[in-house]
């Protein structure tokens, strides 16, 4: 019940509550004590004491009960934090980390507002610079992201993200500089490898992109399994590709990505019933246009027409204007 600031955890806190409800009766019982002897017309005042006592009670029962309500989320507890140290740079920054997605002007205003009260705080300029490389506003997130890893070289995730922001700008050797410090000062780190397979496939460098990704699926990393299936489909080493993609569906069951591309690998080995199967299966976690055409596509090749009609039907079902599915389909009423 006293204001303490919102940085203080209230959890450490409940000792010294408890020490302070202690005192407070002992010190209400003794002085009802003290005057019961002192006197012998004490009901008056005892009946104050007691109407005051019980006051005091509802009172904070009352505060306890509100504060518990501010507990319900994080949105509420954070904004609670507003009132007690509006003029502290983490509480806009804990409030804009957990507004939702659909409102990311309000967050970066949050943003903006704990970087104006706190200069230097280099989580919040490393979000802020996030939103504005998803933005694609590359050379504010630069100089955001350069702020934070100034402020503190031993933040990884900034060197990481300093890192994709400068190879979405096509500054690639100062990209790879800021992934190999985001690994020293962080290993494993999954995100930051399979960004630097990405940087790899930008440049060329095929083979330390696989190196990359196959370090990635060693640390269980979802999408460096994806790219390297991807990486090694392209490079028409399938079985490989099978045997990863294989992997990824045991490492990921409800990712359908996974289900999609190693049915695209049976389609090109011609096991055209596996392939079947895993774009059925694929299908079952998502439904997506792509996974209807291929499956249409693989019907198509196969022979059979009327499952491959059916597939492309499908597709035009939730995606009216799909030009490939209209094509093949009218391919196959040309045949019949």
């Amino acid at each position: 019940f006293v204001r303490v600031g919102f940085v203080v955890g209230e959890r450490n806190l409940y000792l010294s509550v408890a020490g302070y409800s202690w005192l407070y009766h002992t010190g209400y019982f003794r002085l009802r004590r003290y005057i019961t002897s002192k006197s012998q017309r004490t009901r008056w005042q005892l009946r104050a004491m007691q109407t005051l006592h019980i006051i005091v009670l509802v009172f904070h029962t009352l505060k306890s009960l509100h504060r518990s309500t501010e507990w319900q989320n994080e949105i509420t507890l954070f904004q609670s934090g507003l009132k007690v140290c509006p003029a502290n740079g983490k509480v806009f920054y804990n409030l804009a980390k957990v507004t939702p997605d659909s409102q990311r002007n309000l967050t970066k205003l949050l943003y903006h507002e704990s970087v104006r009260l706190a200069p230097d705080f280099e989580h919040a300029l490393n979000n802020l610079g996030n939103l504005y490389r998803v933005e694609g506003n590359l050379k504010t997130s630069v100089y955001l992201l350069s702020r934070a890893v100034k402020i503190n070289p031993e933040f990884a995730a900034a060197h990481m993200n300093l890192g994709v922001a400068l190879m979405k700008s096509g500054q690639f050797e100062e990209a790879r500089n800021h992934y190999d410090r985001g690994l020293e000062l962080r290993y494993p780190y999954p995100d930051c490898v399979y960004n630097l397979g990405i940087l790899h496939l930008k440049t060329n460098s095929v083979e330390e992109a696989e190196q990359a990704f196959r370090l990635g699926v060693s640390w269980e990393h979802e999408l460096s399994h994806l790219n390297l299936i991807i990486l090694l489909d392209n490079s028409q080493r399938l079985q490989e590709a099978r045997d990863v993609a294989l992997l990824g569906v045991e490492k990921f069951p409800l990712r359908s990505d996974f289900r999609f591309h190693l049915a695209n690998l049976y389609g090109q080995m011609e096991d055209y019933t596996s392939a079947e199967t895993e774009y059925k299966a694929a299908l079952g976690l998502e439904i997506k246009s792509t996974y209807l055409l291929n499956l249409g596509v693989l019907y198509h090749r196969w022979g059979k027409m009327d499952s491959a009609r059916e597939a492309y039907k499908n597709l035009l079902r939730i995606e009216p204007g799909n030009q490939k599915a209209q094509m093949y389909l009218a391919r196959i009423s040309k045949r019949t």
